[in-house]
C-alpha cells in the first residue's frame, strides 16, 4: 500500500523536518580490468532538501551516474546509508517515490507516445482506463496532448525527451532522479527543456536530482549544486545558487557563479 498523497499529487515526507535525500558516508568501489578495486566514491555525505532542484556536476567520471544510481536503488554502496525523507532507502515500500529519467529517451518504438507513457504505470495494479486517464494528464502537463498517439520516429528530439519526461512523471514521484536528460538535444531545444522542467517543477513541487557536467545548465536550473571532484568522486563543495529563476547565464550575478562553478571542477 502506499502512502497519502497532497493535494498536488506528491506524496508527502512521513518527517517533514528531515531532507528529501540523505546521504552519508557513502563509499563505491568497481572491479579493475586486472582484479584490481577501482574506488569510485568516497565518503560522500549529502543532503537534498525537499522539494529542491539540486545538481550533481563534474567532470567525466566523476561518479555522478555512480551515485545517482545509488540514490535510486539501482546500484549499492560498498558503505554508507542512503535515506529518503529520513527512512533508509531499503525501507522504502512505494515504488514511485522516485522516478528516473535516463540520459536517453528509451522509448518502445513499437508503442504511440501514450502507450510509452502508460508503460510506467503497468508494474503496478493501475487499471487500464486510470493508466490511460493518467497518461494523457501526463503528456497535457509536457505540451504533447496533440500527439498521444504518433510513434517516437514520429517526433523530434525535443518531443521524445517531453515523452520520456511525461513517463517520468506520470507515476506522481516524490523525487525525479535525472541523468544528463538533454544533453543530446541542440542548445535552443535544451533551453526549452529547461523551461519546461522549471514550470513543471513549480507546478508539482517534487525534489529534483540531476547530473550534468554543463556547469551552465547547473547554475540555470539549480537551487544548490554539488560540485563533484575526479575519481574517486567525493563532494568538492555544496554551492548555494541564489538569484532568483528564470536566470540569464549574462547578468553580473549569474555569470559570477557560472565562473565560480568552473574554477571549482
Amino acid at each position: 500500500m502506499t502512502a497519502d498523497r497532497d493535494q498536488d499529487g506528491v506524496q508527502p515526507c512521513a518527517d517533514e523536518t528531515a531532507p528529501a535525500i540523505s546521504l552519508s558516508r557513502i563509499n563505491k568501489y568497481f572491479p579493475g580490468p586486472n582484479g584490481e578495486r577501482l574506488e569510485v566514491l568516497r565518503d560522500i555525505d549529502l543532503a537534498v532538501p525537499d522539494h529542491a532542484i539540486v545538481g550533481l556536476l563534474g567532470a567525466s567520471g566523476a561518479g555522478k551516474s555512480t551515485l545517482l544510481n545509488i540514490i535510486a536503488g539501482i546500484v549499492r554502496p560498498d558503505s554508507g546509508r542512503v535515506c529518503i525523507c529520513g527512512a533508509p532507502s531499503e525501507e522504502l515500500n512505494d515504488w514511485c517515490a522516485a522516478s528516473y529519467m535516463f540520459q536517453d529517451e528509451r522509448l518502445l518504438p513499437w508503442r504511440t507516445a501514450q502507450k510509452n507513457v502508460e508503460f510506467a504505470l503497468e508494474a503496478d495494479s493501475t487499471p487500464k482506463a486510470e493508466r490511460a486517464r493518467r497518461a494523457r494528464e501526463a503528456l497535457r502537463l509536457v505540451g504533447l496532448d496533440q500527439f498521444e498517439e504518433a510513434y517516437p520516429y514520429q517526433l523530434s528530439g525535443g518531443m521524445r525527451s517531453r515523452v520520456a519526461l511525461a513517463r517520468s512523471l506520470v507515476t506522481e514521484p516524490k523525487i525525479l532522479l535525472m541523468d544528463e536528460p538533454f544533453s543530446r538535444l541542440d542548445a535552443q531545444t535544451r533551453g526549452l527543456m529547461h523551461r519546461e522542467l522549471l514550470r513543471i517543477h513549480g507546478l508539482k513541487r517534487m525534489t529534483v536530482v540531476f547530473v550534468t557536467h554543463d556547469v551552465e545548465e547547473a547554475v540555470l536550473l539549480a537551487d544548490e549544486v554539488a560540485v563533484m571532484s575526479p575519481r574517486p568522486g567525493t563532494i568538492r563543495e555544496v554551492v548555494k545558487i541564489d538569484p532568483p529563476r528564470p536566470r540569464d547565464p549574462i547578468e553580473p550575478q549569474v555569470a559570477a557563479y557560472i565562473r565560480r562553478l568552473r574554477a571549482l571542477i
